[in-house]
């Protein structure tokens, strides 16, 4: 079988409440992953690996593949207290472990276990041809179904083990859970296609790593000759389309929603000090380099709300760039609430815009059109950098909002934004009694 990124499999066996026509529709995930062997995969499992196979003249057994379950619908519950990243467009994710105790060592986990246990093939010049591919599955509703349709995200290697602590829902205690960063390969030579043979014969003991090459896509077989030096050169990427539909941006977990809804509720008196929040979201978007600085005051604010700034390259070879950021919490975005912001960029700054809502249709096709430095953050994505944030603090969104709130009321600045250049900004800040006791100190 062959199947695409992005393809929506049928799970259940005998799927309930759907109509006859729906089983010729949808692909079987368990005839897929059966293959032309006699088990499928484990659909309980969100970590789940085929038998292992022993190879003549080696001494280990060979992992024909594992198979990781993503369910954003359970994402932050008590059951998964956690977001998984998953980025197919960009070949990136970011997948959570399987251990949920705090009186367990996150090794100890079965799948965690797992994971750990053959880091050492992808590392290991030697071995690499016979590291198991990991296969990305993701939940998808279709008719209102959550439960019985998984899409194929992609396939690749895990390039990096971290730590986190998470916090139990039911109880203060923490735990700790391994996170795995996975670097999704490339299909284009193979027209987009991933041919399941390849995995079959993994799962044929009669076969050598070598023969079994032969049946990899072309950028597997890159990364097993040339190793961490070819991940880049074998990562997905694809041409994103530019402009996105209000439906579109309104497709995420109803948790998510629900985050975003109280978000709204919670800054309804006081819209402006959603500014502070806005602030925290655009340096977790922007990422490695960007730097908080104030939120304006608000009778002079000229459609700018917040200022940050980016540190591109490092040290000797650096340079600040001003950030510019507006923030609506309101349900959508139109150009003439992104004109007033694109008004006061200088050449070589960049501009956020965060909202709670969506942008227009309008809005993203002027800003394809004019090619302003813009970087738009809607009520989805919003969302999405929260939940992270707060599952990585280990905190509630009432005490990440009391938070950024105080944030909000201490960092309100009338000052112009080309001063977030000056490095003294960043320096440590005395309280001015304290000062006047260093003072003293010093006669």
């Amino acid at each position: 079988m062959k199947i695409n990124i992005g393809q929506i499999l049928r799970v259940s066996r005998l799927p309930g409440g759907e109509r006859a026509s729906d089983k010729e529709d949808f692909l079987s995930y368990l005839e897929l992953t059966k293959g032309r062997h006699a088990t499928c995969a484990d659909t309980q499992k969100g970590i789940w690996a085929y038998k292992e196979v022993s190879e003549a003249g080696q001494t280990f057994k060979r992992v024909p593949a594992i198979l990781l379950h993503n369910n954003p619908f359970k994402e932050g519950s008590e059951i998964t207290p956690w977001v998984d990243v998953v980025e197919p467009e960009i070949g990136y994710a970011i997948y959570n472990g399987d251990n949920r105790k705090s009186s367990q060592h996150p090794f100890q986990a079965r799948g965690n276990a797992l994971l750990t246990r053959i880091q050492y093939f992808y590392t290991n010049p030697v071995l690499r041809k016979f590291a198991p591919p990991i296969l990305l599955f993701t939940q998808r509703e279709i008719k209102g179904n959550r439960t019985g349709y998984r899409e194929f995200s992609g396939y690749g290697i895990p390039t990096r083990y971290m730590l986190l602590s998470q916090r139990e829902k039911m109880s203060e205690r923490y735990f700790t859970n391994l996170v795995v960063e996975i670097a999704l390969f490339r299909l284009d030579t193979e027209n987009e296609s991933f041919d399941w043979e390849w995995i079959d014969r993994r799962r044929d003991g009669t076969l050598d790593a070598n023969n079994v090459l032969k049946s990899a896509p072309s950028a597997w077989n890159l990364w097993v000759r040339e190793g961490e030096a070819a991940v880049e050169k074998c990562r997905r990427r694809t041409a994103r389309r530019r402009v996105f539909g209000k439906k579109e941006q309104l497709e995420y977990p109803e948790a998510d929603k629900t985050l975003v809804r109280e978000v709204a509720r919670y800054y309804a008196a006081c819209p402006h000090a959603f500014e502070g929040l806005a602030s925290l979201v655009a340096e977790r978007v922007i990422g490695h380099g960007c730097k908080r600085g104030w939120v304006t005051k608000r009778c002079a604010d000229g459609g700018v709300d917040f200022v940050c700034r980016v540190d591109l390259g490092s040290e000797f070879s650096s340079v600040p760039v001003v950030i510019l950021g507006q923030a609506k919490c309101q349900d959508s975005v139109s150009g003439k609430d992104l004109a007033r912001l694109v008004a006061r960029l200088q050449r070589g700054w960049i501009g956020v815009f965060v909202t709670t809502g969506v942008f227009s249709k309008a809005t993203q096709q002027e800003l394809c059109e004019d090619r302003y430095p813009v970087v738009l953050i809607n009520g989805k994505r919003m969302a999405r950098e929260l939940r992270i944030f707060m599952n990585t603090e280990g905190i509630t969104l009432a005490e990440l909002l009391k938070r950024e709130r105080e944030w909000y009321e201490t960092n309100l600045q009338p000052l112009e934004a080309s001063r977030i250049l000056d490095n003294v900004f960043f320096g440590t800040r005395i309280e001015v009694n304290r000062a006047s006791e260093f003072q003293g100190e010093l006669k």
